[in-house]
Formats: C-alpha cells, structure tokens, sequence
C-alpha cells in the first residue's frame, strides 16, 4: 500500500521574493515604490512554481504507470496459476501412462517459465526514464514525490520469489499432490503462490485508487499554477514586469479575477485531502 513517510510543509501565506526584498531594502528612496511594485509581478521559482507542480505530476504518474504493469501482470499471472492447478490436478492421478504425464509435465514446464517472463515483464520505466520499478519483484519499495513541498509516499514491492517458488518439475504423482494441498498440515507451494499473487492485485488496486486521486489533485495544481504565472506576468518571462503602470494594474485585476476562478473550482476537489490543501494554499 502507499505509505507516506514525510508530511511536507504547508504554508498558508505567499512566500515573498526574497531577491526582490532584497534590492527593495537597499535601494533610494525614489526608487523603492518603482522596485516593489516591480517585484510584485515577479513570480519567482520554488516550491509553488508551475516547474515543480509538473514534475509532482511527473512522479506520481510514473507511480501509477509502474502500479497499472504490475496490475496487468497478476491478472497474467492470475490465470496461469489457475491452468497450473489444473495441470497438477491430473499429474496426481497414479494410472497416468509415461506419455501421458511427460506431455502434462511439459505444460507445466511451459506454465512456470511463463509466470516467470511476466514477472519480469512488470517493469514499469515511465517516459520520464530513471530507474525501472517492478511492484512485484523488486526487493524495496518505490518512492513517488506528492506535493511540491517534497512530501514522499511510498509505494511497497511484493517482493516475490522468481516463478513464486513453484517447483520446476513434477516428477510424480505424489509430488503433484503436495503441490496442491501441502504436506504434514502445512499450505501447499501452490496455494500460498495463489495467496501472495491475489493480495498483491488487491494492494495494487488500492495504491491505483489513491494514485489516481493524487494525480487529479496535482494536474490541477499544475494548471492552476501554471495559469496563474502566466496572469501575474502576462504571458511574458517571470523575470520582466508590466512596462508601464496601466499595464500593470490591468494585469494585476486580471490575475485577482483568475484567481477567484480558479479557487472557486478547487473548493470542489475536497479540501481534507492535503494535495487539494497544497493546491488551496495557491490562493491564500
């Protein structure tokens, strides 16, 4: 399931410019109203720039990527464990002729290397590149970035066993029972690859439902942000201001009008939820 290890920061004001304050502070007395109203449409990069609202989105997605492979893989997986029940279900009859049960053994055979190869096959990448993540494999959990402030949710690995500790041959019939109802009162290899797989898929659809939601949340603040940067500035470079004071009262109503838009729509995504707090804390 996600884990999420670190809480972040939520401010509930704007963070001021500290280069312009900076350059306020130390300039004349004529120049100091020019500088401020300047800074004023200075959007500075940080923690609540569009930059770093995109690459929130950017990991969270790549999380979700990597939990939607390894969905698809245990459902894989899911019906061929079901066919290697079958198969071991006729290897434990005792009148099985030698042609018989080699033809049987070789669908076995063919059942665990694919298990195998699917397993392998839940690597997610992303088109972010980076290190590939395997939800089913890979021996630790995986880390996806949720708000802009570095706060880290933690996405755990099954860590199964390559071909989920399946036996690579049935040599018997009395083997093919163990493998399905177990030996001396202890669960079969069979049933407890059954288990790790069936609570894997329900882990993994879990972690899907919340990745999702977390996803909408950040998409919205990028876009939000995003729009809200572009208002501020105009359209043009965050480093330039309004070159004359009408142009800069014009695109300061605008941005208010944007804002008040652009809060009114967040309201409604659930503020208990501390993505939508994160994308709230836009507008204080």
């Amino acid at each position: 399931m996600i884990n999420t290890i670190s809480p972040g920061f939520m401010p509930s004001t704007q963070v001021a410019n500290p280069a312009a304050n900076a350059v306020s502070s130390q300039a004349s007395p004529d120049t100091k109203t020019s500088v401020s109203k300047k800074a004023e449409l200075e959007v500075s990069p940080g923690r609540n720039s569009a930059k770093d609202y995109s690459a929130v989105q950017q990991s969270l997605a790549k999380g979700k990527g990597a939990v939607e492979t390894a969905q698809a893989a245990t459902t894989e997986i899911k019906d061929s464990l079901t066919k290697v029940r079958e198969v071991a279900t006729q290897l434990a009859d005792d009148s099985l002729t030698a042609p018989q049960r080699e033809k049987l053994q070789k669908q076995y055979t063919e059942l665990r290397t694919g298990i195998e190869k699917t397993l392998e096959s839940a690597s997610y990448k992303g088109a972010g590149g980076g290190k590939s993540i395997n939800l089913l494999t890979d021996k630790d959990s995986s880390k996806v970035t949720t708000n802009s402030y570095g706060s880290q949710s933690e996405l755990r690995s099954s860590a199964l066993t390559k071909s989920l500790g399946l036996p690579e041959n049935i040599g018997s019939a009395a083997e093919a029972r163990d493998l399905l109802k177990g030996k001396e009162g202890k669960a079969s290899l069979l049933t407890t690859a059954e288990t790790a797989v069936t609570d894997s898929a329900e882990r993994l659809a879990k972690d899907d439902k919340k990745l999702k939601a977390q996803l909408e949340i950040a998409t919205a603040v990028s876009k939000a942000t995003s729009s809200l940067e572009s208002e501020r500035t105009g359209g043009r470079n965050t480093a330039r201001a309004a070159p004359d004071e009408e142009s800069r009262a014009a695109l300061l109503k605008q941005a208010e009008e944007t804002r008040q838009q652009l809060k009114q729509q967040t309201i409604g995504i659930g503020s208990k939820d501390q993505g939508a707090r994160s994308l709230l804390s836009l507008f204080s």
